[in-house]
């Protein structure tokens, strides 16, 4: 509606202009000495404004020849820094995927990968994740000291990530840091509950597993039905050779969660321990059938 209003008045503006112009056209007159021109006001107008437009764009005209060689400059510049950026993504894409992954080298190109548009923030965290817990894994197969050096140089964000809060754990357990590792491990789990920490708090081999034990069943009042902490429970009694209470523990796990095959592992050794072959065949039998089908399950979807 609007647009037929402006339409209207632009006629009636031009229907007016023409009645004016058939009434008293005017006229121009331009003397110059001897010689006169004379034409109406209307042709005048019309010549002044045509000579503005020619004008004008006559300008526009040579103002942008003078910006050529100043576009040809900065294209040439855009050209170049396009090829080296080009470079450096080539440069990235082979760190990212070198065989094996040297994984200072990829750490120390993250600030880099950032400012790239074809990997996303997650993509990011993931590779730091991958970084970090690849120099880790290098360390501990060196020696404790390496590896003890290695996590202060982690960063304080990732050191409280629940990941590598067990990596740590478990890297103790292996070099045999039995007492740092259950007193870290007890400390942790009274700040917060985290499965990976509990399922590893029986891994480890106290020099005082009574102790452990007591802290364990301490916490099952308040998780009666956590499978990993039952799982460790079993674990503890075994080493105390409580084998009532181990085996009591271990079968309410396997009701808290079925598909464990540590639990049937666990099992079966103390079935063993006992002098019960079939049932400890029967354990293993099951530990083993889980783990087959979930190689199996984890090859379809790789593939």
């Amino acid at each position: 509606m609007k647009r037929f209003f402006i339409f209207l008045i632009i006629l009636l503006f031009s229907v007016w202009i023409g009645v004016e112009i058939a009434t008293d056209p005017g006229y121009v007159l331009i003397t110059r000495h001897k010689l006169a021109i004379e034409m109406p006001l209307w042709l005048a107008l019309i010549g002044f404004l045509l000579s503005f437009i020619v004008v004008y764009f006559l300008i526009r005209t040579i103002h942008y020849f003078g910006l050529l060689p100043k576009r040809w400059h900065t294209w040439l510049q855009n050209k170049q820094k396009q090829k080296q950026i080009s470079i450096e993504d080539q440069t990235l894409f082979a760190t990212l995927y070198q065989k094996p992954p040297d994984w200072n080298i990829v750490l120390n190109a993250l600030p880099q990968l950032e400012k790239r548009s074809w990997l996303s923030e997650e993509q990011i965290q993931t590779l730091e994740h991958d970084s970090y817990a690849g120099l880790l894994q290098e360390a501990l197969n060196t020696n404790l000291g390496k590896f003890e050096e290695k996590w202060q140089q982690l960063p304080h964000r990732l050191k409280k990530a629940p990941f590598f809060l067990n990596f740590y754990i478990q890297g103790l357990i292996q070099y045999q840091e039995t007492e740092k590792a259950e007193e870290l491990t007890r400390k942790l789990l009274k700040k917060h509950w985290l499965a990976p920490l509990v399922h590893s708090y029986g891994l480890i081999r106290s020099i005082q597993p009574e102790r452990q034990l007591a802290y364990a069943e301490k916490w099952l009042k308040s998780h009666p039905h956590d499978p990993d902490l039952l799982l460790s429970l079993g674990r503890i009694c075994k080493q105390l050779q409580l084998w009532g209470k181990a085996r009591d523990y271990l079968e309410a796990g396997l009701t808290q969660n079925p598909s464990n095959p540590e639990s049937y592992q666990e099992l079966g050794e103390l079935f063993e321990a006992l002098g019960e072959p079939t049932e400890a065949l029967q354990a293993f039998k099951k530990a083993l059938k889980i783990r087959v089908d979930v190689c199996i399950a984890e090859s379809k979807i790789n593939y």
